[in-house]
């Protein structure tokens, strides 16, 4: 009888034991894609001139990793660039942000002197003199295209949006870019033609503060200004030109809004051009010199 209960137990321990191995079985499904077939999801690819080089980050939303003007760093990978937006009530959507949601990639386009070029994976560079690079995305309720052209001259960014349906946000940064904190001062070209300077020194406020056509920084310690100038003002609901000076970097931010709302359909095409000028001693008159040959190849728009 001893022998048949401990059987009966041993069975019962058994049985008992594997339905929970069963129950928890190890998944060996793959990660969920977030953006669609085809278009990588991590790594690096970097495009190249002569002059400039510029890794895009695929994890945050194929978005410019940092700028480099003849092997040096004006512009730092410290920060996101590109386009970012906040929902009315929400948290932050676009580039590598998380907090709201993922901007989402669908389609990616590479045109290098002339030829369309795949791009299949990371962990490349591609060479050439003229590199046209074209993104498809989603960010929350907006479409997106997104282009760069990257010259010997400059680099060129023009973004386009599309409200999907009706919706509002609390704020739009159309365009970010994350130049070093040892730029000792900037200086703006304003609309109506005037001409405004201030100093940068990590105060932790934004500098600038107004619609602007270009504005630059001057970095003594690279000898160079980053110059960035906008042939359509970047005009909304409070919109400002701004450079938030702190000491780990001096972001330029175009904000485009701060609170607007969009009908089904509402569209947005804004272009910003980032030049690295050389040899700048801080006269600003070699920035000037490149702001004025920049307008003439690009000409203001109303």
């Amino acid at each position: 009888m001893n022998q048949f209960l401990s059987a009966c137990w041993l069975t019962l321990t058994l049985v008992s034991a594997f339905p929970v191995s069963a129950a928890n079985p190890e998944s060996t499904d793959s990660p969920q894609r977030l953006y669609d077939e085809g278009v990588p999801e991590t790594g690096y690819l970097t495009l190249k001139t002569d002059n400039y080089t510029l890794p895009l980050d695929a994890a945050s939303g194929w978005t410019i990793d940092k700028m480099l003007f003849h092997g040096q760093e004006f512009g730092l990978n410290n920060g996101q660039y590109g386009t970012v937006l906040r929902p009315k009530g929400q948290q932050w959507w676009g580039t590598g942000h998380k907090e709201g949601g993922r901007e989402v990639v669908h389609r990616l386009h590479l045109i290098v002197d002339g030829k369309e070029t795949p791009i299949t994976k990371t962990g490349e560079t591609i060479t050439g003199k003229r590199i046209e690079f074209i993104k498809e995305s989603t960010i929350w309720k907006f479409k997106v295209r997104a282009e760069i052209i990257l010259t010997n001259s400059e680099i060129f960014e023009r973004t386009q949006m599309e409200a999907l349906e009706a919706c509002d946000l609390d704020l739009l940064y159309y365009f970010m870019h994350c130049f070093p904190p040892t730029s000792t001062k900037w200086m703006a070209q304003l609309p109506d033609g005037t001409i405004e300077t201030g100093p940068l020194s990590h105060s932790k406020k934004m500098a600038v503060n107004k619609d602007t056509t270009w504005v630059a920084q001057f970095n003594p310690e690279q000898q160079l200004s980053s110059l960035c100038y906008t042939p359509r003002v970047i005009a909304g609901n409070q919109s400002a030109s701004m450079i938030w000076d702190l000491d780990r970097y001096h972001k330029y931010y175009l904000r485009h809004n701060n609170g607007q709302s969009f009908k089904k359909g509402d569209q947005l095409d804004f272009t910003v051009i980032v030049k690295a000028v050389p040899d700048e001693a801080g006269d600003w008159q070699a920035t000037k010199q490149a702001a004025a040959s920049l307008m003439k190849q690009f000409p203001v728009e109303k």
